[in-house]
């Protein structure tokens, strides 16, 4: 008997999770599999979904545990609660997967094994084609993919249908028909029985030819992705609510690998629950390419990307309020202001993390309180001969516009500025014989 299987994604002692919805495709894939189960050593467990869509689902539950069971496989079921028909494919694909991983962790597998062939590719890329996608989209599905610490093969992924079939038919294989793919009601659907035989006849080789596309386009999204993953590991910083990275870096990359990056960015600081969409994309081009030193674009669900001088940032959007924190020091210890730490101490401290200021006094009693709080219109700072503006001070420092309001600045009781922490000291506070020390550690405010 043929193996049309790629047995190259397969390797000796492997532990693999088969999904089987009882249709042509499982059904030859658990075939397959069986007959390197003893050679291979492997061991295999058969996991079925019924989503209660239809009257035979139950039979078709019955049917795929059965079959397990003379293979002499474990089995593993689950039965679902009928979902609404609106956005029915992506709810019921999460729900399986989801399934498939809990049974792979309860056997301690390391495969999940997964029945798409070329023909369902074909129909993927055409469909991304149409709705749009990211550039690694387009290439469609792996023959192997990771799903957390489980590995995902397709092992029939290069295979026709028509191939299948004729396999089914040489072992004559028992399987369930779905009558719901024969009708139009989905997107997947539509595009397998009306777009796909024109296809089949301007060429019939195009699910080669669909192979081929797909092939370039996953060996060139591999080399992006090292590329943007090299510039992110050495350049984005990361807060916990903020990443940020240089622009005059970022501007020397190619620009399929900046789309990249800041698809990446924008994943790892949503923790993938939104998704970057190529017009959101070109608006924040359209930030790091103007003139100005300054500029914000708005994405889902408050996230803010922001241009400053050099830096580019993304952040969740910030909330104008008109009650400005203040915090009042009035004494010796740990003084907490947003997510910043202040520490006030007699003794000389040994700083590990953070910087310090000597505030020097005659009467330690005049020195407090002291007050923290962000810079507001009109504030100024004493330096030299004179005093200065500090948003003239940072703005000539190029300091990034999502940073100037959640720097915190050291008041004394008369207002006046004493420490903007790692960027200006007052030239007035080494007046006296006696030092107090006021140690500043940053929190993670962006």
């Amino acid at each position: 008997m043929s193996m049309i299987i790629n047995q190259s994604l397969i390797a000796k002692n492997d532990v693999i999770v088969v999904a089987v919805s009882g249709g042509i495709d499982s059904m030859v894939l658990l075939d397959q599999l069986n007959r390197l189960k003893k050679r291979m050593n492997l061991t295999l467990i058969v996991a079925h979904v019924n989503h209660s869509v239809r009257l035979v689902s139950d039979e078709e539950y019955e049917f795929v545990q059965t079959t397990a069971i003379r293979y002499g496989n474990h089995f593993e079921g689950i039965v679902f609660p009928k979902l609404p028909h609106a956005r029915f494919h992506e709810e019921a694909r999460h729900r399986r997967y989801e399934f498939f991983y809990d049974v792979a962790k309860k056997y301690q597998a390391n495969k999940i094994a997964l029945a798409h062939h070329a023909d369902d590719q074909a129909e993927t890329i055409l469909m991304r084609l149409v709705r749009g996608t990211s550039f690694k989209g387009y290439g469609g599905m792996l023959p192997e993919t990771q799903l957390s610490d489980i590995v995902l093969i397709r092992p029939l992924l290069n295979i026709t249908r028509k191939t299948i079939e004729i396999e089914m038919k040489k072992t004559s294989l028992d399987y369930r028909h779905d009558a719901s793919n024969d009708e139009d009601d989905y997107t997947r659907n539509r595009f397998r029985h009306h777009i796909l035989p024109t296809l089949e006849k301007e060429n019939p080789l195009y699910r080669q030819k669909i192979i081929q596309f797909a092939t370039y386009l996953q060996e060139a999204n591999a080399l992006v992705e090292r590329q943007a993953n090299d510039f992110i590991a050495h350049y984005l910083l990361i807060e916990s609510d903020c990443m940020h990275f240089s622009l005059s870096k970022f501007n020397q990359l190619d620009k399929i690998i900046r789309r990249d990056v800041l698809k990446r960015t924008f994943d790892s600081f949503t923790n993938n629950q939104l998704e970057l969409s190529f017009k959101q994309m070109e608006q924040i081009f359209e930030i790091i390419d103007s003139d100005k030193p300054h500029a914000t674009v708005s994405l889902s669900k408050g996230v803010e990307v922001s241009k400053s001088y050099d830096i580019l940032s993304f952040h969740i959007e910030t909330k104008i309020t008109n009650d400005l924190p203040i915090l009042e020091i009035t004494g010796e210890g740990d003084w907490q202001f947003n997510r910043d730490t202040f520490t006030v101490t007699t003794q000389k401290p040994n700083i590990n993390h953070g910087i310090s200021l000597e505030l020097w006094y005659n009467n330690l009693d005049l020195i407090f309180p002291l007050f923290v709080r962000t810079r507001i219109e009109g504030d100024r700072i004493k330096l030299g001969a004179g005093t200065r503006k500090i948003k003239d001070l940072f703005i000539d420092l190029k300091l990034p516009m999502t940073l100037r309001d959640t720097i915190p600045i050291l008041f004394n009781s008369n207002n006046e500025v004493l420490w903007i922490p790692g960027i200006r000291t007052a030239d007035f506070i080494n007046a006296g014989e006696k030092v107090i020390y006021v140690v500043y550690k940053r929190g993670s405010s962006c």
